[in-house]
């Protein structure tokens, strides 16, 4: 039974895609060192104490949890999800409110980024809880969400890099 022009170019063409797609594979899986998959926690600090991170840690689960739930969500346009998860993470997930208590002990442990970002946090959480309840396009939701996890990344950094806030030192820029 002779084979059709058509039936010679698709499987040629599935061919050179499967070597395609076995080469891309092989390259990414280079390019990321071998690793099966993505990190699931920060690799540990430079200049924090194993103490203070053994503290931080289920904070920190808890705000990767609802940060991981904010994606799917934000994906999705799911509005109504958007909006609760961006307020609990605004109202709930801060490790130390400016002025209370708690910032008092938190406060020689972290560096100042640390806390600063808190606050760009809570402010980029409660302007997309308004942005989803309000109905905002969703290209301004989109920014919104940026916005909120540009200072996850930046928190991150100070957390790894950046040395603990001196005794007395004030939390501003």
């Amino acid at each position: 039974m002779p084979r059709t022009l058509t039936a010679l170019t698709g499987s040629r063409t599935l061919r050179i895609t499967l070597v395609v797609c076995v080469l891309g594979l092989a390259g990414l899986s280079q390019a990321t060192g071998g690793q099966k998959g993505p990190l699931l926690h920060l690799l540990p600090p430079e200049n924090v104490a194993a103490s203070t991170r053994a503290d931080l840690r289920a904070r920190m689960d808890r705000h990767g949890n609802s940060m991981s739930t904010l994606v799917r969500a934000v994906v999705l346009l799911d509005r109504p999800t958007v909006s609760a998860i961006a307020r609990r993470i605004a109202d709930e997930e801060l490790l130390a409110r400016a002025g209370s208590q708690g910032l008092d002990r938190w406060r020689p442990l972290l560096p100042k980024e640390f806390f600063i970002e808190q606050d760009a946090l809570r402010s980029s959480a409660r302007e997309l809880v308004e942005a989803a309840a309000q109905g905002e396009s969703d290209g301004v939701l989109a920014d919104r969400f940026g916005a909120l996890t540009r200072t996850c990344v930046r928190c991150h950094g100070a957390y790894m890099h950046d040395l603990p806030v001196g005794p007395g030192e004030p939390l501003v820029r």
